[in-house]
C-alpha cells in the first residue's frame, strides 16, 4: 500500500488549516455585521439602561426603523423622562429623529458624513432649581448620557473645576432640519417657589446646509438662537414682556432680600 508523500500530507494539512481559518474569519465577519446592526436596533435600550442607572431617567422609543447597513437611523415617538430627583416627570418628546449617513465614513473615515439630519421635537420641558443655569434637568441628562452618576440631591457645580473638553470629532452634515413645537420652562422645581416661566407652542423650524465641526457655531448655534429670538418677537411679543417682568421681579426681590 502506497503511503502519501510528505509533501502531499503537508498540502492537505495546509488546505484544512486554510479552510478552518476561512470559517473562523467568516464567523467573525458575521458576528461583526450583526454587532453593527444591533447597535442601531438596540441603541435605545442601551441608552435607557445608562440613563436609568445613572440618573433615574427613562428613555423609550415607539418605532425603531434603523438600518445601519443602509446608512439609516430612524426613531419615532421617542420620549425621555426627567431624572428621579425632579418632580416634573416629562423632559422630552420627539416625533422623529432621522439620519441618513455614509456608514463607511463612520467605520473607516476621518470625517463622519451625514447626508440628511432631521429632528422634530414635539415638546421640551426644562426645569431647574433656584440656581437655574447651574442646576437643571438638561445638565443631568447630559451627564447621564456621558456615563456620570447624578446624585439624588445634586448641588450646583459652579465651584467645581471644569472637565477637560473632549477632542472634537470631524464631521460634515449636508442638510440639517430642526423643528420645535412646544417649550416649557419651570424654575424652582420641587420648591414652594415653583414658577412656570414659559409654556408656549412655537412651531419653530430651523434649516442649515454644509455644516462641519469647524463652522458649527457660525452656521447652527448662533443663527438658531437669533432665529428663535426673532420668531418669539414677531409671533409672541407678549412672551418677551412676560420674561422681562419675571426678570425684573426676581432682581427686585433679590435686592430687597440683600438689603435685609
Amino acid at each position: 500500500m502506497n503511503q502519501p508523500s510528505p509533501s502531499r500530507r503537508l498540502g492537505s494539512a495546509l488546505r484544512k488549516l486554510v479552510t478552518v481559518l476561512c470559517g473562523i474569519g467568516l464567523f467573525l465577519l458575521v458576528v461583526a455585521l450583526l454587532g453593527v446592526w444591533s447597535i442601531g436596533r438596540f441603541a435605545p435600550k442601551f441608552l435607557d439602561a445608562s440613563l436609568s442607572s445613572k440618573t433615574g431617567a427613562r428613555l423609550a422609543v415607539e418605532t425603531n426603523d434603523t438600518n445601519l447597513f443602509a446608512g439609516r437611523v430612524a426613531f419615532s415617538g421617542l420620549t425621555i423622562t426627567n431624572p428621579s430627583r425632579w418632580q416634573e416627570r416629562e423632559f422630552l418628546k420627539i416625533r422623529r429623529i432621522g439620519l441618513e449617513v455614509d456608514p463607511w465614513s463612520f467605520l473607516f473615515g476621518n470625517t463622519q458624513v451625514v447626508r440628511e439630519a432631521e429632528l422634530d421635537i414635539e415638546q421640551l420641558v426644562i426645569v431647574g432649581k433656584e440656581a437655574f443655569m447651574a442646576d437643571n434637568n438638561a445638565k443631568d441628562i447630559g451627564n447621564g448620557l456621558k456615563g456620570h452618576d447624578v446624585p439624588v440631591s445634586a448641588r450646583p457645580s459652579a465651584h467645581l473645576p471644569a472637565e477637560p473638553a473632549a477632542p472634537r470629532q470631524s464631521f460634515h452634515i449636508d442638510h440639517l432640519r430642526v423643528r420645535v413645537n412646544r417649550i416649557t420652562v419651570i424654575a424652582g422645581d420641587g420648591t414652594p417657589g415653583r414658577r412656570v416661566i414659559v409654556d408656549r407652542a412655537f412651531d419653530y423650524v430651523f434649516e442649515a446646509r454644509g455644516i462641519t465641526d469647524r463652522n458649527f457655531d457660525d452656521k447652527v448655534s448662533g443663527p438658531m438662537g437669533q432665529q428663535a429670538l426673532q420668531n418669539v418677537i414677531e409671533r409672541q411679543p407678549d412672551l418677551v414682556m412676560d420674561l422681562a417682568r419675571e426678570k425684573l421681579r426676581k432682581s427686585v426681590t433679590e435686592k430687597l432680600l440683600g438689603e435685609k
